[in-house]
C-alpha cells in the first residue's frame, strides 16, 4: 500500500514549481501593464526589467512546468528541468539583487522593497531547494 505521507510529500515541489511558474507569468502581465507604463520608472530601471521575459517566459516558466509534470509522473526529464530551473531562478533571484541594491530599487517605497525582496527571497531559496530536492531523490544515472 502507497505511503500517503510520502505521495503528499512528492506533490509539494511539482505545485511550488508551477505556482511559481504562474506567478512569473502574472508579474509579467502586471509589469506591461503598469510598470512599463509608468513614467516615473526610470530609464534604466524599464532597460533592466526589459531584458527579462524572454528569460522568463521562454525559458524559466517552460523549465518548471515540464520538470514539475516530469517529476509527478515520475519521469527523468523532471529532475533534469528542475534543475535547470532551480540554477535559473538563483541565477536571475543573484541578478536581480545586484541590480536592486546599486540602483536603489529596494528603498523606492517600504511596498516596493518588501515586494521585490520577497520575490528575490523566493526565487533564491526556492531555487536551491529544488536542487536539494533533487539530488536527495532522484536517480539520474
Amino acid at each position: 500500500m502507497p505511503d500517503k505521507n510520502k505521495t503528499s510529500k512528492n506533490i509539494i515541489i511539482p505545485a511550488l514549481e508551477l505556482i511559481t511558474a504562474l506567478g512569473i507569468i502574472l508579474f509579467w502581465i502586471y509589469f506591461f501593464m503598469v510598470e512599463n507604463c509608468d513614467p516615473n520608472n526610470s530609464g534604466i530601471y524599464l532597460a533592466f526589467e526589459r531584458a527579462f521575459p524572454l528569460a522568463d517566459i521562454g525559458w524559466l516558466v517552460p523549465a518548471l512546468t515540464i520538470g514539475a509534470i516530469g517529476l509527478i509522473k515520475k519521469q527523468w526529464f523532471g529532475a533534469v528541468f528542475s534543475l535547470a530551473g532551480g540554477g535559473t531562478l538563483i541565477f536571475l533571484a543573484l541578478l536581480d539583487v545586484s541590480f536592486n541594491v546599486f540602483n536603489g530599487i529596494y528603498i523606492k517605497s517600504p511596498a516596493y522593497g518588501i515586494m521585490n525582496g520577497s520575490i528575490n527571497l523566493w526565487s533564491f531559496l526556492f531555487g536551491i531547494s529544488l536542487i536539494v530536492y533533487i539530488s536527495r531523490n532522484s536517480k539520474i544515472s
